[in-house]
């Protein structure tokens, strides 16, 4: 049989899903640390975990439209940052 596959827009929301509760779980590692380094590394962690979490959702806004209309036009400069590990494009 053949092996199902994800719409990219599928793939993007749980990439989302799975972005949110690794924030909710360095908020709650920030929340805990008593170390400066630490509290340090879990405000960088969560700098970065935000910012994948706006890219990721811009993404999706960007590809809902398009996903409406039946366009899966995907520009190369909008690869998403796992798509090097065989993750999901970001159309544009």
């Amino acid at each position: 049989m053949g092996k199902k596959v994800e719409h990219p827009l599928d793939i993007l929301r749980e990439e989302l899903q799975q972005t949110n509760v690794a924030l909710k779980c360095a908020y709650d590692k920030f929340n805990y640390v008593t170390e400066p380094e630490l509290v340090e590394a879990s405000i960088y962690e969560i700098s970065a975990l935000k910012a994948r979490y706006s890219y990721l959702l811009r993404c999706i806004k960007e590809q809902e439209p398009a996903a409406r209309s039946g366009d899966r036009t995907v520009s190369p400069a909008a690869v998403a940052a796992s798509a090097g590990k065989g993750g999901p494009v970001c159309p544009v």
